[in-house]
């Protein structure tokens, strides 16, 4: 990762750094901020960004490696069996991370998610500072034993955070299929946050679905590459129908689908009869429980101090997706698509231009058993979730952390984005705001000055071979002197996961950057950076 500051004057850059391979701004004046009489306390980054290494755990990008044009290779060795890391690799493919911990000694739980194959949430420990960590253990798998295939899909459980309530430490995961709907909330697992592995006690493999139901139209004997279906517009495919048959509930994985039938099926045995059910897996798997009183929780932002011995106040982002349904709506992101695919972001899908219809906003709540919450509504001064101009702060990713600072304000580190990036995920650039309430916020960091940035002008001065693409998730745990601290966060490579080779990369026609098949897949990469205060 190269790293530079607004004037370009490159800063050392490690061997290791160069294989990641991102290119992140940093700006003079996030440089040489400081407390000062009457102002807000200010952090400033101190040294490099450092890719952080992960000992033990599932497979990684970096075991074949991986490259653009063979993204999973190494994932199933040749008799079809899912490898594990062999040693000490790179923290890949991993991100969202929740973080804490003490001075250099870490604790993480992390969204581990080979893309479109699998998803599973992931533990491990660190004792300097987040740049090397060991493997724990893992759980909650969503496609477990299984090799990358076309009718897989990466929506299992993710954005995990672990907040620890009355005395009990609960896992909260975003349940994809249904994430952002109107009703849908988290899915809350009890763990041990201090036990040697954490994971311990939850399932190994936990799927979760849409909850659809549908019948046959005709019998079917598997497996069949076609399955015609009464309707198939509640789930979701790429993944995973189960058909009741003459051998039980058989579990079909399927890669497309019309409106009366699944395509490209396989996998399953027996016959079953026109007018058999078929559904998915549930929204809430059975013996898991769900949160109630957030709205359309995309994730956890942040944990506000505490004001009782019991009750847990969070920060917490409401995702509504689709909200806004045509390009010329008041408000709307009318970004074309020709502006996104330059970046290799956006979809070609009029009336929409791409991810930008959603709409999100930060609200507080709070519980007192970590089941269930009263929402607080709305809080404000970070950012505006209806303006459109290209140094909005628009969407604010859901995964952030707050801290005391000395001079007893609240800090938020945060990650958001604006309509030019062509997604509501909130990955353009890291920030950090201040509060003396946990409720009126005022962006210190913002998209002008930011901590850390993507390079989305993709400039010339930029490694030749490398385009940053997006950063989200800080996490920060304050040094014992309360002046320094740790954030660990999310980066990728390029602006889109796993961009198709070929595809040609950057805003400077002059400087474009063509996605080669050979070019190594590195992306969600856990990454690791000093903070200091004055």
């Amino acid at each position: 990762m190269r790293i530079y500051l607004a004037s370009k004057r490159r800063l050392a850059v490690s061997a290791v750094a160069l294989a990641v391979g991102s290119a992140l701004l940093v700006p003079a004046t996030a440089m040489a901020a400081g407390r000062h009489h009457g102002q807000p306390t200010t952090w400033t980054l101190s040294g490099q960004v450092t890719p952080a290494t992960l000992k033990g755990g599932p497979w990684t990008l970096g075991q074949t490696p991986a490259t653009y044009g063979s993204p999973t290779a190494g994932y199933c060795d040749a008799n079809g069996n899912v490898t594990r890391s062999p040693g000490s690799e790179l923290f890949q493919p991993a991100y969202f991370p929740n973080v804490t911990g003490s001075g250099q000694h870490l604790r993480g739980f992390f969204d581990y998610r080979p893309k479109d194959t699998d998803e599973a949430v992931l533990a491990a420990k660190s004792d300097d500072g987040g740049k090397t960590w060991t493997y724990q253990g893992q759980a909650l798998e969503s496609q477990k034993g299984q090799c990358p295939s076309p009718a897989l899909n990466d929506d299992g459980q993710g954005h995990p955070t672990v907040l620890h309530v009355n005395g009990k430490d609960f896992l909260y995961t975003l349940t994809r299929p249904t994430a952002d709907t109107p009703g849908s909330q988290l899915l809350v697992h009890k763990v041990d946050a201090d036990a040697r592995n954490p994971l311990a006690k939850l399932p190994s493999a936990q799927a979760v679905g849409t909850g659809a139901t549908t019948t046959l139209t005709a019998a079917v004997t598997l497996p069949a590459a076609t399955i015609p279906a009464a309707d198939t517009s509640a789930f979701e495919i790429p993944g995973t129908v189960r058909i009741q048959t003459s051998a039980g509930l058989q579990d079909v994985r399927c890669t497309d689908s019309t409106a009366t039938s699944f395509i490209g099926c396989s996998g399953g045995t027996g016959t079953a009869a026109g007018g058999a059910a078929a559904g998915t897996y549930p929204v809430v798997p059975a013996d898991t429980q769900a949160t109630t009183g957030l709205v359309s929780p995309d994730g956890i932002l942040g944990v506000l101090p505490a004001k009782d011995g019991r009750s847990v106040t969070v920060l917490y982002v409401e995702k509504q997706l689709d909200y806004f349904k045509t390009a010329d709506q008041a408000n709307a992101c009318a970004v074309p698509f020709a502006t996104l695919n330059k970046i290799g972001e956006g979809k070609n899908k009029a009336p929409y231009y791409g991810n930008n219809e959603d709409r999100s906003t930060v609200r507080s709540a709070t519980t007192r058993d970590g089941i269930h919450f009263t929402d607080n509504g709305p809080v404000s001064g970070l950012g505006d979730n209806e303006s459109t101009g290209a140094t909005a702060t628009r969407f604010v990713s859901p995964s952030g952390t707050v801290v005391k600072n000395p001079d007893g304000t609240l800090g938020l580190f945060y990650a958001a984005g604006n309509c030019y990036d062509g997604d509501s995920d909130g990955f353009h650039y890291i920030g950090y705001a201040t509060s003396k309430d946990g409720v009126n916020w005022k962006i210190v960091d913002g998209f002008t000055n930011p901590l850390l940035s993507v390079d989305t002008t993709f400039p010339q001065t930029a490694p030749a071979l490398y385009y940053s693409g997006r950063i989200y998730g800080p996490q920060v745990v304050l040094g014992h002197d309360g002046k320094t601290a740790t954030m660990v966060f999310a980066g990728y490579r390029t602006p889109k996961p796993l961009p198709k080779p070929g595809t040609a990369l950057g805003t400077d026609p002059n400087a474009l950057y063509t996605v080669g098949a050979n070019d190594l897949a590195s992306y969600r990469s856990i990454l690791t950076v000093t903070l200091t205060t004055k």
